[in-house]
């Protein structure tokens, strides 16, 4: 209640923290509708090299054939079956953040 009780000496000494796991990175879902416009990391084969390529964007959209992601202006359609995973990218910090 007071200063000198247990209670106050408590708050003063102590803090605390409440965290969450936060969002994964990885969308799944109905995370497509609420991520529509954000910039994402889309993983995909490049079929002529046979290999993973990471491909950047922001999601435009994403139906049951077809993820659409706007790449600097133009409009590039991934089949789904083609794509192994659609993640937001890491946080940026901003000049000055510690």
């Amino acid at each position: 209640e007071g200063e000198g009780t247990i209670g106050y000496n408590i708050a003063v000494h102590h803090s605390v923290e409440v965290t969450t796991p936060g969002a994964p990175d990885e969308l799944s879902g109905v995370m497509f509708e609420v991520f529509k416009g954000f910039d994402v990391l889309l993983e995909t084969i490049d079929k002529k090299k046979d290999k993973k390529k990471i491909v950047e964007g922001k999601l435009v959209e994403r139906n049951q054939n077809t993820t659409v992601l706007n790449c600097k202006g133009r409009m590039r359609k991934f089949k789904n079956e083609e794509v192994f995973s659609v993640k937001l990218p890491k946080a940026k910090k901003e000049k000055g953040v510690k």
